[in-house]
């Protein structure tokens, strides 16, 4: 399960972190976020706490307010940082009825930037191709999600296999990247006939114990 969500900006004079409470806003059921502020995946959701992946600058002991269906704003503590993950704790545990109806927008949520496949091998595979060319072009995740226009925890989801962008956007992702589009998806260029066939000999003499010299391929046309 995953939600997405954006802490709002903070209010005109409001102090740094610390002094006052954030705010996250979950979709509201059946609709996209407005995407203001700064994007939040709410990895696990319970009634006494919640996984947050962001790049807010989160410290232990800073507040959240979330509101959540059925219960309104209910505040929530973070406990532990770990890199963009963040363990929050509510100050009071939420119902099971509440926590059911946010779990429900996880369901019923979309981002378009993502296709809707489950995380699949192949998926698994881009995302390791997608983190080794972002560190050989020397681009951080925040910056790749700069230049692609889509938040620091989308690319994090997109190396882990999680989702991926859409073929439409794979062109751009090479270009930032400095590679052909070929090499960001994996595709291998179509192997030489006469590679072929001599891997092929190859092949054929050690499986029957001659050399390659001796094995011949005739093709028909």
């Amino acid at each position: 399960m995953v939600i997405t969500a954006y802490f709002l900006p903070a209010a005109a004079g409001a102090d740094e972190r610390g002094r006052a409470r954030r705010k996250l806003s979950l979709p509201a059921l059946g609709t996209q976020s407005g995407g203001g502020g700064i994007a939040v995946l709410v990895h696990n959701i319970s009634e006494t706490g919640m996984l947050l992946e962001s790049d807010a600058d989160l410290a232990v002991g800073d507040s959240i307010g979330i509101d959540l269906p059925h219960a309104g704003e209910s505040p929530a503590t973070v406990m532990w940082i770990s890199d963009r993950l963040a363990g929050c704790r509510f100050d009071t545990p939420v119902s099971s009825a509440t926590l059911s109806a946010a779990q429900l927008r996880s369901s019923v949520t979309h981002d378009p930037l993502f296709d809707d496949e489950a995380a699949s091998p192949a998926d698994q595979a881009f995302g390791r191709r997608l983190q080794r060319l972002r560190a050989q072009a020397g681009l951080n995740q925040a910056q790749l999600a700069d230049r692609m226009g889509v938040s620091a925890p989308a690319v994090s989801g997109w190396e882990k296999g999680r989702a991926r962008p859409k073929h439409s956007r794979m062109a751009a992702l090479a270009a930032i990247l400095g590679v052909p589009t070929s090499e960001l998806l994996g595709d291998q260029p179509p192997e030489a006939l006469q590679d072929l066939i001599e891997r092929s000999r190859a092949q054929i003499a050690t499986m029957v114990g001659t050399s390659a010299d001796k094995v011949r391929i005739i093709i028909e046309l």
